[in-house]
C-alpha cells in the first residue's frame, strides 16, 4: 500500500506539471521549477520504498533531497513575487548557499559519517524499504534550514497581511499555508521516527495548490506582465478586474489619473460605493457588461477608458481590463478638426442663403417686371404672396390629410410670385390694353400660363433644386385650370390638377375679387367670400376652398392693411 502511495504520488506529480506545461504555451519558469521539484522528491520517495540495494536507496535519497530543500526556497520566492517585493540579493544568497550546502552533504552519505553517521535498508512489513538512519554532526544543519524557511516564509506573510490594500492576500496566504503544512508535516514525521513519508504527498499537495493559483497570480503580477509592451509608454494606465469584479491591480499611471484607486480601493473587493464618481463611470458598467469607450477630461488630460477581457488557458475568461490611454493630442487634433468643419459648414450655408437670397431676389425682380407691364394688376404678385403665407398657415395643422410636408409649403410660398410670369411672352398691345379681351386677345392672353412654365424651367432648372422647379413650373402652368376642368390650358380636372396649382388659384382669384382693376371694380369681402363659396366643386377644389374660407378674418386684416396704391 505505501509502495502505491508512492507510486501514485509520483504519477500525480508528472500528470500535474506536464498539464501546466500544455495549458502555458508560455510558462514562467519558478511555477516549472516547482513542479519539476515535487517530481524529483516523491520519485525519490518512490525510489526508497522499492530498493532492494542500500545503494538504490541512496540514490533515491538524493532525488528526495533534492526536492525537499529546494521546494520550501522556491515557495519563497513566489511569495516575494505576490508581495510586489524583490528578494534582497543576500537574503537569496544565503537561502540558496545553505540549501547547497545541505545538498553536498548529502552526497556524502554512505561515504562519510558526517551528515548520516550511519545508514542501512531496512524493509517493512507492509513490503515497502526505507532507510534505517544514524544522524551524524551536520544533520543538525537540516532542522536549522526548515526553520530559516518557515521565518522567511512567515515574514512574507505578515508583510502581505499589513499591506493588503495592494497585496493579494487571498493568494499568499494559501501559498504561506501550504509551505507551513509541509515544514510541520517534516516535524511531526521525525518526531514519531514514521518509516512511511508524508512529506512527498504534502509537497505535491503545496504544488497543486500554488499552480492551481497560477491564473491569479498571473493577474495580480499585470506589472511584469505587460512590462514588455507599456514600459515605454508614460501615458498608459490599466485597472485589473477578476471575473467576479474585484479589483485586482493597476499600475502608478491609473492612480495617478484616479488617487482614489490608491486611496480606498482595496485588491480583492468591489470598488466601494463612497467612490461614487468612479463607482458609477467605471465600475457599474463594466459589471453590468455596458461599458463602452469612455474618454474623461483630468487636469487638462484627455483620457480615453477601454474594456478589454482578460483571457488565459486557450481564450478562458479570467477577469478584465481597463486601459487608460493619454488622448489628449488626437483629442485636440479632433477639436481642431471639428471647429474647422463647423466654421467651414456655417461659411457654406452663409454663402448658399446669400445665393438662395440673390436667386430669389432675381425672381422677384422678374415677376416685378412682368407687374411693370401689367397695368391692369398692380401689386398682384405682392398680395398673392401674402394670401399664400395665410393659407399655408392654415395648411400646416392639417398637412397629413393633404399629403403635404412644411418643406412643400416653404417652396410653395417662395414659387407663388412666379405664377404669372408667362406674362412676359404677352405682347404689350394686349397685355397693357385697359378694356376687356377680344376673344381672340383673350385666346393669346391664355398661352402666358404654358409660356411660364417653359420660363420657369429656362430660369430655374439646374440652378434650384428639382423639387421647387417643379412646384414653381406647376403653379405658374396649372393656376388657371379648374376643379370642374373646365380651365385653361390644358382643360384638367380635379386631382389632375398639382395641389399647389390648386392652392394658387384660390390665392389669385380672391386678389383679383377684392381688388380694382381697369375694366372692374373691386367686390366686397363679402362678395368676394360668397362667390368663392359658390364655386366650390366646380373652379375650386371643395376641400381646399373650405379651408380657404376659414382664413377669411386673417385676410380681411391683411386687405385692410393695403394702402390704395398696393
Amino acid at each position: 500500500m505505501v509502495v502505491f502511495i508512492h507510486f501514485a504520488t509520483f504519477i500525480a506529480a508528472i500528470a500535474m506539471t506536464g498539464s501546466f506545461m500544455l495549458d502555458n504555451k508560455k510558462v514562467d519558469s519558478i511555477y516549472l521549477l516547482l513542479g519539476i521539484l515535487v517530481i524529483l522528491n516523491s520519485f525519490g520517495r518512490y525510489m526508497i520504498s522499492i530498493s532492494t540495494t542500500i545503494e538504490m536507496a541512496l540514490c533515491g535519497n538524493i532525488f528526495n533531497y533534492v526536492g525537499g530543500c529546494f521546494c520550501p526556497a522556491i515557495l519563497i520566492l513566489v511569495i516575494a513575487r505576490l508581495c510586489n517585493e524583490t528578494l534582497p540579493k543576500w537574503l537569496v544568497a544565503v537561502l540558496f548557499s545553505f540549501t547547497g550546502i545541505i545538498m553536498a552533504l548529502v552526497l556524502t552519505i554512505g561515504k562519510l559519517p558526517v551528515y548520516y553517521a550511519n545508514v542501512e535498508l531496512g524493509f517493512a512489513p507492509g513490503g515497502y524499504s526505507y532507510l534505517i538512519k544514524t544522524y551524524g554532526p551536520a544533520h543538525k544543519l537540516y532542522p536549522v534550514l526548515m526553520l530559516f524557511d518557515a521565518v522567511v516564509l512567515g515574514v512574507y506573510q505578515i508583510k502581505a497581511i499589513l499591506n493588503n490594500r495592494n497585496i493579494s492576500f487571498k493568494s499568499i496566504f494559501p501559498i504561506s499555508m501550504t509551505g507551513t503544512v509541509v515544514i510541520a508535516t517534516y516535524i511531526i514525521e521525525h518526531l514519531i521516527h514514521s518509516t512511511f513519508s508524508l512529506v512527498s504527498i504534502a509537497y505535491l499537495l503545496s504544488a497543486m495548490v500554488v499552480i492551481r493559483l497560477f491564473e491569479r497570480v498571473y493577474m495580480y503580477d499585470m506589472t511584469n506582465n505587460i512590462a514588455n509592451y507599456v514600459e515605454r509608454m508614460k501615458t498608459y494606465g490599466y485597472i485589473v478586474f477578476d471575473k467576479k469584479f474585484n479589483y485586482v491591480n493597476s499600475n502608478d499611471y491609473a492612480k495617478q489619473i484616479f488617487p482614489e484607486i490608491a486611496k480606498t480601493w482595496r485588491i480583492d473587493f468591489p470598488v466601494p460605493q463612497s467612490d461614487s464618481f468612479l463607482y458609477q463611470e467605471l465600475y457599474l458598467p463594466v459589471k453590468n457588461y455596458k461599458f463602452e469607450t469612455k474618454t474623461f477630461f483630468v487636469n487638462d488630460t484627455y483620457i480615453e477608458v477601454v474594456e478589454k477581457p482578460l483571457t488565459y488557458k486557450n481564450g478562458k475568461l479570467i477577469g478584465y481590463i481597463l486601459e487608460l490611454v493619454d488622448s489628449t493630442i488626437q483629442k485636440k487634433y479632433l477639436t481642431t478638426v471639428e471647429n474647422y468643419n463647423r466654421n467651414l459648414k456655417i461659411e457654406i450655408e452663409r454663402q448658399t442663403e446669400h445665393i438662395s437670397s440673390m436667386k430669389d431676389k432675381m425672381v422677384l425682380g422678374i415677376a416685378s417686371i412682368v407687374e411693370s407691364r401689367d397695368n391692369s394688376t398692380g401689386n398682384h404678385i405682392m398680395r398673392t404672396s401674402a394670401v399664400i403665407k395665410i393659407f399655408a398657415d392654415a395648411l400646416r395643422p392639417q398637412k397629413e390629410k393633404f399629403g403635404l410636408s412644411e418643406d412643400f409649403l416653404q417652396k410653395l410660398i417662395k414659387a407663388a410670385p412666379m405664377h404669372d410670369l408667362g406674362k412676359l411672352s404677352i405682347d404689350d398691345v394686349i397685355l397693357r390694353k385697359t378694356g376687356k379681351f377680344t376673344p381672340e386677345e383673350y385666346k393669346i392672353m391664355q398661352t402666358h400660363s404654358t409660356e411660364g412654365a417653359k420660363i420657369v424651367e429656362k430660369i430655374l432648372r439646374n440652378v434650384e433644386d428639382d423639387n421647387f422647379v417643379d412646384i414653381a413650373r406647376n403653379v405658374a402652368h396649372f393656376h388657371h385650370e379648374k376643379w370642374n376642368g373646365e380651365g385653361y390650358p390644358m382643360g384638367l380636372k380635379e386631382k389632375e390638377i398639382p395641389i399647389e396649382a390648386r392652392i394658387m388659384a384660390l390665392a389669385d382669384v380672391f386678389d383679383a375679387l377684392v381688388s380694382k382693376r381697369c375694366y372692374k371694380e373691386s367686390f366686397s369681402f363679402d362678395q368676394s367670400f360668397e362667390i368663392i363659396d359658390q364655386n366650390i366643386g366646380t373652379h375650386f377644389d371643395p376641400d381646399l376652398a373650405r379651408l380657404f374660407l376659414t382664413c377669411r378674418c386673417r385676410l380681411e386684416k391683411l386687405y385692410n392693411g393695403f394702402t390704395e396704391e398696393q
